[in-house]
């Protein structure tokens, strides 16, 4: 089930996107050791200028400033060892494969909780 959403100003380097949210998936795997097939990653892009911080709105995706942001969900039974695991290597990959600077990666992790997701046709609990 983890859902991984990551947004960013669009990188001046043009690079295969799809090759690379596979890619974060198959690292993601690997680390947490969730099979592939339960891991969704989206990556959007902001409009060029419309991500400011501050007073600055570039339009490419700078590498030390305007982090990339990440959302990831995951379900409320992965305890606290697990998810710094999660939130370690997915910041590595997506720092890898965007080639951008690991400091400049922004991730916020979210529980789901059983009984609250609606999943594969009904109310999904664990």
């Amino acid at each position: 089930m983890p859902f991984i959403q990551i947004k960013s100003l669009p990188f001046e380097e043009i690079f295969s996107i799809s090759k690379v949210v596979s890619s974060i998936s198959n690292d993601f795997s690997i680390a947490s050791n969730i099979p592939l097939n339960h891991i969704h990653t989206i990556w959007e892009f902001y409009v060029a200028g419309h991500y400011a911080k501050g007073k600055n709105a570039p339009n490419f995706q700078p590498y030390s400033h305007h982090p990339i942001i990440v959302d990831l969900l995951t379900p409320d039974f992965n305890k606290n060892e697990d998810i710094k695991v999660m939130l370690e290597s997915l910041a590595k990959s997506i720092s890898d494969h965007s080639k951008m600077n690991l400091n400049n990666i922004f991730i916020n992790h979210r529980h789901a909780h059983s009984g609250m997701v609606f999943d594969d046709g009904k109310i999904v609990k664990w």
